[in-house]
């Protein structure tokens, strides 16, 4: 139906911001691009980017070429699993969906967004307690440090004082770490569990 190729929207759109040559204008066939934009989840409003490029030539896209791709592209887009698959990964609805369209296409979007949200709150926590590993890690280095410091005798009564209260500090600090991971591993058990069950709801065929 469509004189389709591979990333041909998303490439005229790079072209559209950094401005599109004349023979781009004329030679494009828009309601290929238009079909490519609404199967990408971008809104019709898109063709303004390409409009404004154009307009230094003296052309203007075939809008309305544009806007009946576009809206066969849409309905490719709006179906609940590209609903799930575009809310899991994160990304933003732009509201092109028509009315018939949108209620199963969103509902399946916010399970999926959901779904990522307890993913990233997973990630997120598993990273913090990376986090406080390595810090850990390096005040154990430092500890190392002071220690031959002070064992080497080359150091002063009063460098010798003021080591010890560092690693006093050190000490204290590798501890409130150590704490604060204890808590975080029961967060995130928590969290794996929520995510795990949530898992289990949403396995119906996406």
């Amino acid at each position: 139906m469509f004189r389709t190729t591979p990333l041909i929207a998303a490439a005229i759109l790079m072209a559209g911001c950094a401005g599109m040559s004349e023979e781009a204008c004329l030679a494009t066939d828009w309601r290929t691009v238009g079909f490519e934009d609404g199967a990408a989840g971008r809104p019709a409003g898109t063709i303004g980017r390409y409009r404004q490029a154009c307009a230094d030539h003296g052309v203007s896209p075939d809008l309305e070429s544009y806007r009946a791709g576009h809206a066969d592209g849409v309905e490719i887009y709006c179906r609940p699993s590209r609903g799930f698959e575009v809310g899991r990964g994160g990304s933003l609805y732009q509201g092109v969906c028509p009315a018939d369209l949108e209620p199963d296409f969103v509902a399946a979007y916010q399970s999926g967004r959901h779904l990522y949200e307890l993913e990233a709150s997973v990630r997120g926590i598993d990273n913090r307690i990376a986090s406080n590993v390595k810090a850990q890690e390096n005040i154990k280095r430092e500890l190392a440090a002071i220690t031959a410091s002070i064992a080497g005798g080359e150091t002063t009564t009063e460098q010798r004082v003021l080591l010890v209260a560092e690693a006093a500090e050190l000490g204290r600090r590798h501890g409130e770490l150590s704490n604060e991971n204890d808590a975080l591993r029961e967060e995130r058990a928590l969290a794996a569990v929520e995510l795990e069950d949530y898992r289990q709801t949403v396995a119906f065929g996406f």
